[in-house]
């Protein structure tokens, strides 16, 4: 099975993206990560991805499509998070695993307001593991709190601002919306609101057309 998540900045993408994952064998590759962990190693290319980020920009397809093809080449069972992002990313993708002869299973479309985008992403906090938390709960933490996981203190990110978070939902209307025509026949749509147990329940169920 070879599937792509997708759908509006914190709207779940990528924690669904590593339960279903683990439920259905998939290989997750997440582009966020990705992005991180070239940012991480202090080369060129990382630079210039962090100046798009903290921008509030997306990095270009050309970046975009190398990092993807090379991660994917050996794998024959992989859940894609945050790529495609539009429809030129999606055309690419598509040509590169016909020619694999391993083509796309299907996308899946994780929906939420806007509204709920903007409240979700500037009351997020994270951490060196990306473990996100949001300070919107009963159990509120404040940035310096410690993650009981990596032990690294919480802090907002820098693309985490309304004005930034703002610019990236343009990005998403302007661009990667197109892509609920383009997998029309291919595509399963799930409510984004509720919990996180609830999100993953109805991403399971409507999933089993494809096992």
């Amino acid at each position: 099975m070879r599937i792509t998540f997708f759908g509006p900045p914190g709207s779940g993408k990528g924690t669904q993206a590593d339960r279903i994952s683990s439920c259905f064998g998939l290989q997750h590759i997440s582009t966020g990560l990705l992005c991180r962990e070239e940012i991480s190693s202090g080369s060129e290319l990382g630079q210039r991805i962090r100046e798009i980020v903290e921008s509030g920009h997306l990095v270009s397809d050309e970046i975009m499509n190398e990092e993807v093809f090379s991660r994917i080449e050996t794998i024959d069972n992989f859940l894609l998070d945050g790529y495609p992002r539009n429809l030129s990313q999606a055309k690419s993708l598509d040509e590169y695993l016909e020619n694999a002869g391993k083509p796309l299973t299907g996308a899946i479309f994780i929906h939420i307001p806007d509204e709920e985008v903007i409240r979700r992403l500037t009351g997020r906090l994270v951490c060196v593991c990306s473990n996100k938390y949001s300070d919107t709960g009963s159990d509120i933490r404040k940035e310096g709190d410690i993650c009981p996981v990596c032990r690294e203190p919480f802090a907002k990110r820098n693309d985490d601002s309304s004005e930034i978070v703002k610019k990236r939902l343009d990005h998403y209307h302007n661009l990667t919306r197109h892509l609920e025509n383009y997998y029309e026949n291919r595509l399963l749509e799930i409510d984004g609101f509720g919990t996180i147990d609830q999100v993953n329940e109805r991403i399971r169920k409507e999933m089993l057309i494809w096992v």
